[in-house]
């Protein structure tokens, strides 16, 4: 089966996505490592999580222009895909779990409709070896029901922590949130190691707050609540590989009574964080 979801970058081949079909759409899309407790053959190891989340709002009505608002509701899909690496740079997991939630106008703002049943979907990546091939060789993701997504950005961060992981004994988050630069800098010249091949920059990258903690923990849980304890023990992080979120506006053109597939937009850094964005919906009001 061909690419059917516009995940990571890629042009869909075969099945289109419900988002696809919605005549506008705002996509949001940001990145994320973090380290995890993930208990593997009786023991419980460090694991490094890399995510990209992606957030797809889609509407029937216009772009708002002038005095215009719009006050449709937005069905909204949120699409975490998660590749867990393990301390030697090999990728032993991946996943992507939909949550799916409708916002509604009150007051001027889009907020959560608490009357629409919040649903989640999840698909698991295709087994260990053949998965760390498929995405470090080919920039390839393969599920189990067959689907493809092919990778651009993000393969670009998978392969940073692989690299980290594999020859530096530096887990990857920890190089973002490590405070001593200085001297985690002379470690990776001694290695013969280019600071770009691991993503390493100047400063210490910022953790994110707490509230923004467990909403990416929800979504990366296929349980409609969401306990902290049980599903995400961070080690370090998580933090942002990005400083900013992309955003990228799609829409599908109707003319003479032929509508178009979706067309994307030039995509754009934004300073809206996803994270943030998901708290001021009231989100955090699905967590318990």
């Amino acid at each position: 089966m061909g690419a059917s979801i516009s995940l990571g970058d890629y042009e869909p081949e075969i099945i289109p996505e419900p988002w696809e079909e919605y005549q506008y759409r705002d996509l949001y899309r940001s990145y994320y490592t973090q380290s995890i407790s993930m208990k593997i053959n009786g023991l419980f190891h460090c694991i490094t999580a890399l995510t990209s989340l992606e957030l797809n709002k889609c509407y029937t009505d216009p772009v708002e222009k002038g005095e215009y608002v719009s006050t449709t509701p937005r069905n909204c899909y949120l699409s975490a895909l998660t590749i867990y690496m393990d301390n030697k740079g090999r990728i032993i997991k991946g996943e992507k779990v939909i949550t799916r939630f409708r916002l509604k106008y009150k007051n001027g703002d889009y907020i959560l409709d608490s009357s629409f049943k919040i649903t989640k979907e999840i698909e698991r990546c295709v087994d260990k070896k053949e998965l760390h091939n498929l995405v470090i060789k080919k920039k390839q993701i393969t599920f189990r029901n067959g689907n493809t997504y092919l990778l651009e950005k993000f393969h670009k961060y998978i392969i940073q922590a692989s690299i980290c992981n594999r020859r530096t004994y530096i887990n990857y988050t920890y190089l973002k949130v490590c405070e001593n630069r200085e001297e985690l800098n002379n470690k990776l010249n001694l290695l013969g190691i280019m600071t770009a091949a691991v993503g390493f920059i100047p400063g210490k990258a910022a953790v994110i707050a707490d509230y923004a903690i467990k909403i990416l923990g929800f979504t990366l849980s296929t349980e409609p609540r969401f306990s902290l304890a049980e599903y995400t023990y961070p080690v370090n992080g998580p933090v942002y590989l990005d400083e900013q979120t992309f955003y990228q506006h799609y829409k599908r053109d109707n003319t003479n009574g032929y509508v178009s597939p979706q067309r994307g937009e030039k995509p754009e850094k934004n300073e809206t964080d996803i994270l943030k964005e998901l708290e001021d919906y009231g989100l955090k009001t699905a967590i318990k």
